[in-house]
């Protein structure tokens, strides 16, 4: 008998689904192995049900004589009961590996994220780590236990039950489990164990382990579902879960569990992704969920991109040989936030994550500016933080990067704006990151409305001249100390002119009535350079320039035009304009910055 394909329906509706698809994934992944059939597996959404498609049919009858492995190990932390546990049996010891994970994570912290390995570094740390820790902090090691210990029973038939596994999810029937205990009844006599006791992380509808209804009532029986379930969501969630501690306040931590949802990857890919991104590079949880969430999407992305086809010398996985944007593989990512209650933990939030899928390279070149882009953002992000006030803004954050909609961006960006600028005039304060033209230019590429505005170059000059009076003036910070500038800082014009963005006859009312101001500004220090014999650096925006402005806003909706005159506004404008227009080039070619400024960074 032969298969090509397993199908997982999806019944609970939560990341449940995704981690028992994982752990039945991981188990075809043994059994290939053992039997030495070579096959690739493609993880496949669709939609109602997970698919495992296999590359080449596979023959069930070399399974029957498989040997047990485990699919999952039991779980020990340091007051863990261990009497049930035989003697001889190979245990995860969260204690043992939260060491050898706070000792790499502290050298990475040192190193600045580029490790070098020697012989003398730390060694990276099981990506499964925090994964047992949360089972042990939650105190669901003992269900975990159980459930091993309940598996390992079959261990002298263990070849039949996953010939009658493979057989059963090869159905598509709501039915699976059943017909999977049955099969295995009629092979062996025996009977597989009916129910188990859920707890919250595995089936995180439950409250304090009791499901919402019975919460309501003064029963408080567990939550119960299908044994063979709960296994396999066991073995799923252990293998390829991302779990962290969040830092809530200064004396409370919560737990955050996500999994990164499959569209249509190989196993193999996908879990060198997922353990690259947890052991490599992961997010921190030490400043919030918000900022946790954005590093979480982030760092992904940058992974991603680190596997992608053409960073591989021309070595292109067959799943991979279209170009797509980064969505088109991961769907994004699926979790549950655990909030703590002094000894126990309850289910806060159950939460999704999507990905930026305007990251979509078409050559090696893109790539790389995909990575700078992600780069950028990441620097950003870091140097903020709840503790100083940052949330609103890390959430803001959060919901541009885990979603497909650029203009999410700009609410953002109007703050950050704000934020900067205040920063910038603030001696005590350290000089804000700020975006770069080149990586808005690389974000807005792919959308051709975004593509025709941010090129037109007297959209360019009205932005430079934005970004001379807010970003580039007053006093500045370059590598010689603190120097003041001729012209001063002009304060909330990204808010005034987000503000009336709305209107369009109140957005053209409020921008021209800047560019007069800031002409006005400019004869003022033309007369007195004159006298000295100097040039004014600052870029000259003309009549013709407005007059065009008020095409594109016949053209195209005000609000976008304002915020995209905000985004460019407040960026770090590069020295190089070979990415511009050309007549747009040689204006800001005659306006140069003075290097102290573009070496401020």
């Amino acid at each position: 008998m032969t298969v090509d394909r397993l199908f997982v329906i999806k019944k609970f509706g939560t990341y449940a689904d995704t981690f028992l698809m994982l752990g039945l994934a991981n188990l075809a992944e043994y059994a290939l192995s053992r039997t030495k059939q070579k096959t690739q597996m493609q993880l496949v959404d669709e939609g109602t049900r997970y698919c495992i498609q296999f590359k080449k049919p596979v023959n069930l009858q070399t399974f029957s004589e498989l040997s047990y492995a485990d699919a999952f190990p039991p779980v020990c932390g340091a007051k863990t009961d261990r009497t049930q546990i035989p003697a001889d049996t190979t245990i995860f010891d969260t204690v043992k590996n939260t060491e050898i994970r706070k000792l790499y994570r502290d050298y990475l912290f040192q190193q600045r994220g580029q490790p070098k390995f020697t012989e003398e570094s730390p060694k990276p740390p099981d990506p499964r780590t925090q994964n047992g820790t949360i089972l042990v902090s939650m105190r669901h090691e003992k269900n975990h236990n159980d459930l091993w210990l309940q598996g390992r029973n079959f261990s002298t038939n263990y070849g039949k039950f996953i010939v009658a596994l493979f057989q059963g999810f090869s159905l598509d029937s709501t039915s699976q489990t059943q017909q999977v205990a049955a099969l295995f009844k009629e092979a062996t006599k025996e009977k597989l164990f009916e129910t188990a006791n859920a707890v919250k992380i595995y089936l995180p509808t439950a409250v304090q382990g009791v499901n919402r209804i019975k919460a309501d009532s003064n029963k408080t029986d567990p939550q119960k579902t299908d044994w063979l379930s709960l296994w396999l969501i066991a073995g799923g969630l252990f293998n390829f879960a991302l779990c962290d501690r969040i830092k809530i306040s200064d004396s409370a931590y919560d737990w955050r569990a996500v999994v990164l949802e499959p569209s249509n990857i190989q196993l193999q890919k996908y879990r060198e992704i997922l353990n690259e991104l947890r052991v490599f590079n992961p997010p921190g949880g030490g400043h919030g969920i918000a900022r946790f969430d954005a590093e979480l999407v982030l760092r992904f992305c940058q992974t991603l991109l680190n596997n992608h086809p053409a960073q591989a010398e021309g070595q292109v996985e067959d799943e991979l040989e279209i170009w797509e944007s980064v969505d088109r593989f991961i769907g994004g990512f699926s979790g549950t936030h655990f909030g703590s209650k002094g000894q126990v933990y309850g289910v806060k939030d159950i939460f999704t994550l999507g990905l930026p899928g305007w990251i979509c390279p078409q050559n090696q070149d893109e790539v790389v500016d995909y990575q700078s882009v992600l780069k950028e953002h990441l620097s950003v992000i870091l140097s903020l933080s709840s503790e100083e006030g940052n949330s609103e803004l890390l959430a803001a954050y959060r919901d541009f990067i885990a979603g497909n909609n650029l203009r999410n961006f700009f609410p953002f960006q109007v703050g950050y704006a704000d934020f900067a600028v205040k920063r910038l005039a603030d001696p005590k304060s350290k000089s804000p990151r700020l975006f770069s033209v080149t990586g808005l230019n690389t974000m807005t590429k792919k959308t051709p409305d975004f593509l025709t505005i941010t090129r037109d170059a007297s959209f360019l000059r009205i932005a430079k001249a934005i970004n001379q009076a807010t970003v580039y003036a007053g006093k500045i910070q370059t590598k010689d100390g603190a120097k003041e500038l001729d012209w001063q800082r002009q304060y909330g014009l990204a808010q005034l002119l987000s503000s009336q963005s709305g209107s369009k006859k109140d957005f053209v009312c409020a921008i021209a009535d800047f560019l007069a101001k800031y002409e006005a500004e400019n004869l003022r220090l033309l007369e007195g350079y004159l006298k000295q014999g100097k040039r004014l650096l600052r870029v000259q925006p003309k009549k013709e320039d407005l007059d065009r402005l008020m095409e594109l806003l016949d053209e195209f909706d005000t609000v976008l035009v304002a915020n995209l005159l905000i985004a460019y506004g407040y960026a770090k404008w590069p020295k190089a304009q070979d990415d511009l227009p050309d007549d747009s080039a040689k204006e800001n070619t005659e306006t140069a910055e003075s290097e102290d400024f573009e070496k401020q960074k």
